[in-house]
């Protein structure tokens, strides 16, 4: 009976130990299931975590100016208008350390344009001495090297640029290259760019018979000619009373010669040229900006530019001879008074002149004309209004919802350089225009006509 219980307990161990070692097995599989899922996991997660580095890497920035306009100017039709000024969007990628890409569209209605596309390279090899981490390569289609100009127009004082920036300067981008040394410990900065110099459209000729093909694509090189730009400014501190920068800036640059003559801002010079040769446009600038911590925050900044511009000749007289190219001297400048009012308000004052022609007076123009003796050859040019120098009185208030959101009332009065009257006092120039009933209206550059506007402007930015 002993053996019979002995028999069946070993039986029965037996069974036990072959049940554990099954559920061993079982077990050691479900484990190694649940390993392989959470390999799985980590792998996703590495992965997602991957993606997310890259979206981090990519930041979004834009803005949007809605406005109204009322022109006083009575040849302006309409004379007041809803628009949306600016409309921009800017992605920067961040795709390595000292690697950036930006691209900023403008998607204003009608006018879909790219603004910016560019790289910017920052040098990390230099890591001793004076330009440790202090070189830059910029590449692309950007803001050429001026105060104005690279003042981001959602931060500007005053709705629009000076007169004599939107001239040297149109659409403020320019394809090229820029190197920029900015040192750590030395409140200098260094720029020096070369750019196509080609800005917006033009029609070029290809030869003495005035066959055109119209460029209209803004910043497309059509010559060999390349425009160099350099600008240096140098900062100071002044205690905790503020600070000052200043600075200057040079730009030479050149048009492909489309005629085989150059005429000169006093309508008196000409000289010889053959078409493709250079007609230089060369012009020196300084500025200065001040910042001064006293009742609330208060600027003072202006610059002043002066030199040589140019357009390209070519259309042709009635006799079949060409327009000569034109080189002008002119001169304009700018100044800012900027003061806070509290921290939700601000009050802005901006004086700026430009005088396209300072060769000549306001009283000799549309008298003052080519006499020479090529007159035959190129025909008589004479002066126009385009010579007539526009000083602009700017005033703004600003009141800030909060750091984004900003609304602006604006009023620029416009002033024209008057020409002169006849002996019998009746005016050497009148414009003329059509009024909304079909009569005819003109405008007396003699005097000073109405030429203000007034803009009321809601910003919202991110």
């Amino acid at each position: 009976m002993k053996k019979i219980y002995l028999f069946i307990l070993v039986l029965s161990c037996l069974a036990i130990n072959a049940k554990a070692q099954s559920v061993e097995d079982s077990l050691k599989e479900q484990l190694s299931e649940i390993k392989d899922r959470v390999n799985g996991l980590d792998e996703r997660l590495l992965t997602s975590e991957s993606d997310l580095s890259k979206l981090t890497k990519i930041k979004f920035s834009g803005y949007i100016q809605s406005e109204f306009n009322y022109y006083e100017n009575k040849a302006t039709y309409p004379s007041n208008n809803f628009s949306l000024r600016r409309v921009r969007l800017k992605a920067t990628y961040e795709a390595a350390d000292g690697v950036k890409f930006v691209l900023q569209p403008d998607f204003a209605p009608g006018s879909l344009s790219l603004k910016d596309a560019y790289v910017v390279l920052n040098d990390h090899f230099v890591q001793n001495g004076l330009f440790k981490n202090a070189l830059s390569l910029t590449a692309g289609k950007f803001n050429r090297m001026n105060y104005e100009v690279e003042y981001s127009s959602s931060q500007r004082e005053v709705p629009e640029r000076s007169l004599v920036i939107r001239s040297l300067y149109p659409g403020e981008r320019a394809i090229g290259f820029k190197l920029e040394v900015n040192p750590q410990n030395i409140p200098l900065k260094l720029q020096l760019g070369m750019f196509n110099g080609n800005d917006g459209g033009f029609t070029q000729f290809s030869d003495t018979t005035g066959k055109s093909a119209s460029n209209t694509i803004e910043n497309k090189d059509y010559d060999s000619f390349k425009d160099i730009m350099a600008r240096a400014t140098y900062s100071f501190k002044l205690g905790d009373f503020g600070g000052l920068d200043i600075g200057a800036h040079a730009y030479f640059g050149s048009l492909k010669s489309s005629t085989n003559a150059t005429l000169h801002s006093d309508y008196a010079t000409i000289d010889s040229s053959k078409v493709g040769d250079a007609v230089k446009k060369n012009w020196f600038g300084a500025e200065f900006q001040f910042f001064a911590d006293v009742l609330g925050g208060l600027s003072l900044k202006g610059e002043y530019i002066a030199g040589k511009n140019a357009t390209l000749g070519g259309s042709k007289f009635a006799n079949g001879n060409l327009l000569p190219n034109f080189q002008n001297n002119f001169a304009g400048y700018y100044v800012y008074l900027i003061k806070n009012v509290g921290k939700k308000n601000q009050f802005a004052f901006r004086y700026d002149y430009y005088d396209p022609n300072t060769d000549i007076k306001g009283s000799d123009v549309t008298i003052t004309k080519y006499a020479g003796s090529n007159t035959a050859k190129i025909g008589s040019m004479k002066s126009s209004i385009a010579d007539l120098a526009t000083s602009t009185f700017t005033f703004a208030w600003h009141y800030y919802f909060d750091d984004n959101i900003r609304i602006t009332l604006a009023y620029a009065i416009v002033q024209n350089e008057k020409v002169g009257t006849n002996a019998a006092g009746v005016t050497n120039y009148k414009a003329s225009y059509t009024n909304p009933d079909g009569t005819i209206g003109y405008n007396d550059y003699s005097t000073i006509f109405k030429q203000n506007q007034l803009t009321i402007r809601l910003q919202a930015k991110f």
